[in-house]
Order: structure tokens, then sequence, then C-alpha cells
């Protein structure tokens, strides 16, 4: 899992580099006119965009997950407004292709992200019973019924209701009921 995390981060700063290089080249670059274009309509248009990526980038290694929230709408929307003026350009200004590339490369992001969200669950899922919440509570009030609190019937009522199964008796009264239905 730990490979994965680090082809992420390497995802992601190639990613907001190749975002936030796309405005440069296309405003040094001023011999190519589609260049110049570019960045003056994304400038002009879009006003703030590179910073809302650079602090969404910046939040989504928050530790808060209101954070990381916040960091991947402010990436994903500045992302995505970039490649709405790049594609009006893609022919002919390399901004144009370098932002294409940056989204690309925050596309491979969030798949990296999404094998990582996905082991992580496998892993959880693989844990003892010992540390699922409702073996624990089954478990305190047996101990309550050892030490001669509550009784026998009292604890495999309160077992069956944290478990959420129905109790013995129950069952065997649906059965009886539930054959007589068919004959």
């Amino acid at each position: 899992m730990k490979p994965f995390k680090i082809v992420k981060l390497i995802l992601q700063i190639c990613s907001i580099t190749l975002f936030l290089g796309s405005f440069l080249v296309g405003g040094i670059d001023t011999e190519s006119a589609d260049n110049a274009a570019f960045i003056n309509l994304l400038l002009a248009s879009l006003s703030g965009i590179f910073v809302f990526a650079a602090v969404g980038t910046f939040l989504l290694n928050a530790p808060a997950d209101a954070a990381k929230r916040i960091g991947h709408g402010l990436t994903i929307s500045s992302y995505v407004l970039g490649l709405g003026v790049a594609f009006s350009y893609l022919e002919n200004a390399s901004a144009a292709i370098m932002m294409l590339v940056a989204a690309i490369l925050l596309l491979l992001y969030y798949l990296c992200a999404l094998i990582v969200k996905i082991m992580q669950k496998s892993f959880s899922e693989a844990e003892s019973p010992n540390d699922d919440i409702r073996i624990v509570r089954v478990k305190e009030w047996k101990r309550i019924m050892e030490d001669g609190i509550i009784s026998r019937e009292e604890y495999e009522a309160k077992r069956c209701q944290i478990l959420g199964i129905k109790p013995k008796a129950e069952k065997e009264t649906e059965d009886k009921t539930a054959g007589k239905a068919r004959t």
C-alpha cells in the first residue's frame, strides 16, 4: 500500500506543477499568439484559478476530512475550468497541452487514491472479531450475567438485541406458525 501512496504523492506534485507551469509557459512564450491568448483568456475569465488549485492541493493532504473534501472540490473545479479553456486552444498552444497532461496526471492521482482506499477497506475488513463493537458489548453483558447481576434469560434477550437476531423462543414459534400455514 505504501508504494501506491508514494506514487499518489508524485502524481499530485507533477500535476500541480504542470498545471501552474501552463500559466507560466503561456505568459512567457509570447512568440505564439495562441499561448498569449490562452493565458490572457485564462487569467481574465478565470481569475484566481491557480490559487484555488494550489490551496486545494494543499488541503488534500490535511488531516481533517472536511478540509480534504474542500481540497478535492477546489482542485477538481480548478482543473475542470482550466481544461475548458485548454480544449479551445489545444491544437496550437503548448500551455494548453500542459494543462491537459496535468489533468491526466490528476486523474491518475485519483485512481491511485481509489486503489489505496480499496486496499485500506480490505485490510480493515480483515480485522479480528474482537474489534467489533457488538462483540465487545455482548462480552460485557456476559460478564454482568456471570457476576450474577442479571439472569441468563435477560442476557440472552440483550445478546439477541445487540446482534440483531431473534431469540430462540420466537424462532420456534414462527417456525411452528409457518409450518401450520403451509399445511
